[in-house]
């Protein structure tokens, strides 16, 4: 057997959990059909921002890489969100829960930076990338992997982290719940008249929801933009020189921030949500965008990602500690059951949110006024609200 675990996905979830196994002794094969953990000096601190909530950060702690992630990243400890039709505002405070911070925004490619050092130095993790899945063979024991360079690789346990086309899923024939958002997200860096001061600003818009993240280590920028916008108003954004969206977008965050100056191109990519309707199958896992894609627009989809990994990698190293067959239909439905509720919970609630802010029906926006309202004033649900999004209990 080549190792006890196979891992396709060597994107931030694949190689956080090949390094969370590989800590505990497990044998890992992880491979890519690209090369992600391939990145330039210049670009360690270029492309997405992520914003880590404190369960994420708790995850790079155990990996032994947060002491060096949190010196480029930048903290917060306030997320205050608006609606731009008036409804009350929600302002959630750190100090709320008695914590210092709510999370970090830091650059996703400096994560896989520290992850990469993991695992070049781990005895335990064989790395291959540009190495694409292709076909796999089930049996009592094992399961065989061949590539499409015809590599064949044997293991107890196949986990998919291979993000939302997932090539494992489409093979082990899981099926799917997805749809499109009908919208564009534009991503960029900015730098902003006023300071940030250490917040997560989002604004929700009858045209799709801008967040505007606290980010101070890419020069000369403050803020990393992530602004969702439907489709035939994207087509518009998309068409709009750089002076002419930023004025867009001064515009629709009310000048919060002040005047605002790009820093950076404007990257943008389609919207989808998706989830599996299972995350295992005969020796088969499926962990981050593999089982699951949600809307942007609260910041959580990397974090459930990496609650997926915390939990498989928990579960699995008891079982192997115990003697137990970590392929086993036991240990993959343990995993499958702690997962699939939080995630089907914060898939439902993006749907609630984006459906909310859309609507033109007046019963619905007096409910939804009602319910920041609610949220604002009531201190037992804003703590509880103020939890869920650190990713705490």
């Amino acid at each position: 057997m080549d190792a006890e675990v196979a891992l396709v996905g060597a994107g931030t979830v694949g190689s956080s959990l090949a390094c969370s196994l590989a800590k505990q002794g497990i044998k890992v094969i992880l491979f890519d059909r690209d090369s992600p953990l391939d990145l330039s000096k210049t670009s360690r601190l270029e492309g997405r921002t992520v914003a880590l909530n404190l369960s994420s950060i708790d995850l790079f702690d155990e990996l032994g890489i947060w002491s060096e992630l949190k010196k480029t990243g930048t903290p917060f400890n306030r997320m205050f969100v608006w609606d731009s039709k008036g409804s009350s505002p929600l302002e959630f405070l750190a100090q709320e829960i008695e914590r210092e911070e709510l999370g970090y925004v830091v650059s996703n490619n400096l994560i896989l930076e520290y992850l990469k050092k993991i695992i070049e130095d781990s005895n335990n993790i064989s790395l291959k990338q540009e190495t694409e899945l292709s076909e796999v063979k089930v049996s009592d024991k094992e399961v065989v992997i061949s590539c499409s360079n015809g590599d064949k690789i044997t293991s107890k346990l196949l986990i998919g982290a291979d993000g939302l086309n997932s090539t494992l899923r489409k093979i082990a024939q899981i099926k799917t719940r997805s749809w499109s958002y009908n919208q564009k997200a534009f991503v960029a860096a900015l730098k902003t008249e006023k300071p940030h001061d250490h917040t997560a600003w989002q604004v929700f818009t009858p045209t799709g929801p801008i967040a505007l993240l606290p980010f101070d280590s890419l020069e000369g920028a403050n803020i990393s933009l992530v602004w969702s916008a439907e489709l035939n108003y994207s087509d518009k954004l998309s068409n709009l020189s750089k002076k002419e969206f930023i004025k867009e977008l001064e515009e629709k965050t009310e000048l919060i921030l002040g005047k605002i100056e790009l820093k950076t191109d404007i990257s943008s990519f389609p919207l989808n949500q998706l989830h599996s309707k299972n995350y295992v199958a005969e020796r088969v896992a499926l962990v981050g965008d593999a089982a699951h894609s949600f809307h942007p627009l609260a910041g959580q989809g990397l974090n459930l990602g990496l609650s997926d990994v915390a939990s498989l990698a928990s579960k699995l190293i008891k079982a192997r500690r115990s003697g137990v067959d970590i392929g086993s239909d036991k240990i993959l439905k343990d995993y499958e059951r702690s997962r699939k509720i939080p995630n089907l919970t914060m898939a439902t609630m993006m749907e609630l949110f984006k459906q909310g802010f859309e609507t033109s029906d007046p019963w619905i926006k007096l409910a939804r006024n009602l319910a920041f309202k609610t949220a604002s004033e009531s201190q037992i649900l804003k703590k509880k609200l103020i939890k869920e999004a650190a990713g705490i209990t």
